[in-house]
């Protein structure tokens, strides 16, 4: 019984302690449109990247059917952070100013994004200033036994063209 006790002791003081050292993350939430895209378009998938000018760290975020995303930032220093759409495993076209947008302070600890990410669902005519992504999907003998290697790497990024 006395066991059991310091047992139940032990474990209550170290989550006491673990949430205690716990420190609150700020999130940042956002959304990405399609310009080109029906109402009840999927926009599940979608890849953004949250980062900042300041620390190497990247975190990166699916979007959910809505396309809404929510990240952890990956600095308390808030100044210079951006999210970036990255790609999807269905072929975007995106302008090179509407892949990228400031994060900016919203209330509390929560941030979103200064301008919305953009994309397009099929080519535009002229590519002037859009980049594609596409999926990988290379050919691999049956005999390998290995599964498309989409499932690998899923998506290129978005090159935009200046």
């Amino acid at each position: 019984m006395a066991l059991r006790l310091s047992f139940l002791t032990l474990f209550l003081f170290a989550a006491a302690l673990s949430s205690c050292l716990m420190v609150s993350a700020s999130l940042v939430e956002g959304k990405v449109s399609c310009f080109d895209c029906p109402n009840d378009y999927d926009y599940s998938g979608i890849m953004v990247s949250v980062s900042c000018s300041h620390t190497e760290t990247r975190f990166t975020a699916s979007t959910d059917k809505k396309g809404e995303f929510m990240s952890e930032l990956p600095s308390r220093d808030t100044s210079n952070c951006e999210a970036e759409l990255q790609g999807s495993f269905k072929q975007l076209y995106a302008a090179t100013k509407a892949i990228k947008s400031k994060i900016v302070k919203l209330e509390g600890d929560k941030y979103g994004l200064s301008s919305k990410l953009i994309f397009l669902r099929s080519s535009p005519r002229s590519l002037g200033s859009f980049g594609s992504s596409k999926t990988v999907d290379l050919p691999v003998p049956r005999e390998w036994g290995l599964a498309p290697t989409s499932y690998y790497f899923p998506f290129f990024p978005i090159i935009g063209i200046p």
